[in-house]
């Protein structure tokens, strides 16, 4: 394994570990799946512990402090390079730039890469976001919104009698009772937000006909069935992952 790359979210922080033995593109040669809290670093020295990384790339939406105990972690691990802000390679329009986050940038890259052409980016996690990208290499900005678990989170604490609940994909819209109608609030309303910012970011971008490339942790709420032509649509899980091997020059 030669290449570690780190996809550092809000809630889990996603461990791909790349093999170039016999040339070639990367092939992924070990993974893992951690929470996103302190003493992550730990967890992250153990399963590096024998395995023959020999540089890193990181991509962090976290806070300060949690991207340094990370970063240390990685230091003290491994030998070479740790990367802790690979340039996405692409021209941003957008008004602040700088304020982009890096998980978008390079899901974006990884997109063009799967695409070949135009792309919009759809990723369900923590966050719903939508991002437009061209094919020139130019991100031209998108949507935010709230994530199925961030929206059961703010009924609960934004009501008085409304219970907290873990929300589950594929319910139907009519709920027979509260938790049901909660559930369907929060499952089938993220399909139609999905739907609309989707068509709305692409008809405002100029890019109808682009592939639609899907990922995040809850990408199957919009699967079953797909909110988005199968005909152009792509499901990477490891976007982000493959956006920091672009970046560095060695996509699959």
């Amino acid at each position: 394994m030669n290449l570690l790359t780190v996809d550092l979210g809000n809630s889990r922080c996603k461990l791909r570990a790349w093999s170039e033995e016999g040339g070639g593109a990367p092939r992924l040669a070990g993974e893992a799946d951690l929470p996103s809290e302190t003493g992550i670093g730990g967890g992250i020295a153990a399963w590096l512990a024998g395995r023959p990384v020999q540089s890193a790339a990181v991509c962090s939406v976290v806070g300060a402090a949690l991207e340094l105990e990370v970063a240390e972690a990685l230091r003290r691990s491994i030998d070479g390079p740790v990367d802790l802000a690979p340039d996405a390679g692409l021209s941003i329009a957008c008004r602040e730039p700088t304020l982009v986050g890096r998980d978008r940038l390079l899901g974006a890259r990884a997109a063009l890469e799967l695409a070949r052409g135009d792309a919009l980016v759809v990723s369900l996690g923590t966050a719903l976001t939508v991002d437009a990208v061209r094919a020139d290499r130019t991100f031209l900005g998108g949507a935010i919104a709230p994530g199925p678990e961030l929206l059961a989170r703010a009924l609960a604490l934004g009501t008085a009698r409304l219970p907290a609940l873990a929300p589950i994909a594929g319910v139907p819209a009519l709920g027979l009772d509260t938790p049901g109608a909660l559930r369907a609030g929060i499952a089938v309303g993220l399909r139609g937000a999905a739907r609309e910012l989707g068509e709305r970011v692409a008809a405002e971008a100029g890019l109808e006909n682009a592939t639609v490339v899907l990922t995040g942790g809850s990408r199957h709420f919009l699967l079953d069935p797909p909110v988005f032509s199968a005909a152009r649509l792509r499901v990477e899980r490891d976007l982000v992952h493959l956006g920091l091997l672009a970046a560095r020059g060695k996509g699959r």
